[in-house]
């Protein structure tokens, strides 16, 4: 398999009309900075299994409303549009690739959403991007592997998780996962700042301009699985990452509280791939 096999699977996502005609237009709202709070609250109540798992994250323990928020227009007036945005583009994209589709999909899902959380804790820590631009970022750093999965299985079954998985997907695929997800967000039309993260999260020193967030990804990538190990985490802990904590001037200190908020998480996380109700 080549690079070009994988660029014309992706593709063949917009063609064949794979792509929910809402997510187009979650999109259209996150770029457009003037968009109001009305349209973005008619785009996302229209789906009701997307205003759920929206309301979910607006409850989760990051964002401290716990039990609060009951709707949409009162999750932008708690969050804020350009949050309650980017959560719902984040969430919009796991109707490509459903969480529930198999158990390998959904594990993946819960591994980017542990690296998404932690992004939004390091972002809020060290106080230099905003908690939503590494929400989403993070949520969907790892779409190319889910890329991978869906378009050959077996292919990617034989990818370990170790310090050569990127050159071993380059073998099988003819890429990374990386490039892939960079291609897929371009495809879509995802912000530059989330394309650059997927594209580089794995190698943050090489984004050119405004690489916090994607070095936030990064280290939230390798910390998680430190925290938590598990058969999906790719997070290979490298020199860059060392890099990044004196950068921004982390300690063992800061650490600690981020993996302590991490295993406050959990719970949140489990309810966030839960079944929707209808």
């Amino acid at each position: 398999m080549t690079a070009d096999d994988v660029k014309r699977f992706i593709k063949g996502l917009r063609d064949l009309s794979t792509l929910p005609v809402l997510l187009e237009k979650i999109i259209t709202l996150t770029n457009d900075e003037n968009s109001d709070i009305d349209e973005l609250d008619d785009a996302i109540s229209f789906d009701q299994a997307l205003a759920q798992r929206v309301l979910r994250v607006a409850n989760s323990a990051f964002f401290g409303h716990s039990g609060q928020i009951r709707d949409i227009h009162q999750a932008v007036l708690f969050l804020g549009v350009n949050r309650v945005k980017a959560t719902a583009l984040g969430m919009s994209v796991l109707d490509v690739f459903p969480a529930r589709a198999s158990i390998n999909v959904q594990n993946l899902w819960v591994h980017s959403y542990e690296v998404a959380f932690l992004s939004s804790v390091i972002s809020g820590g060290i106080s230099i991007t905003q908690p939503q631009e590494c929400f989403v970022s993070g949520l969907l750093h790892d779409v190319g592997r889910i890329i991978f999965y869906t378009l050959d299985r077996d292919r990617f079954a034989g990818i370990e998780t170790t310090d050569t998985m990127l050159e071993q997907e380059t073998a099988a695929f003819g890429c990374t996962h990386a490039e892939a997800g960079g291609w897929f967000g371009e495809e879509i039309g995802l912000p530059g700042e989330i394309v650059s993260t997927i594209r580089y999260h794995h190698k943050p020193s090489q984004v050119r301009e405004g690489r916090e967030v994607a070095s936030i990804v990064s280290l939230a990538e390798g910390l998680s699985r430190q925290f938590s190990p598990h058969l999906e985490d790719d997070g290979i802990w490298t020199p860059e990452h060392d890099a990044i904590l004196l950068e921004f001037s982390l300690h063992d200190a800061d650490l600690r509280l981020f993996a302590e908020r991490f295993r406050e998480s959990r719970p949140e996380i489990e309810k966030i791939f839960a079944p929707s109700k209808t």
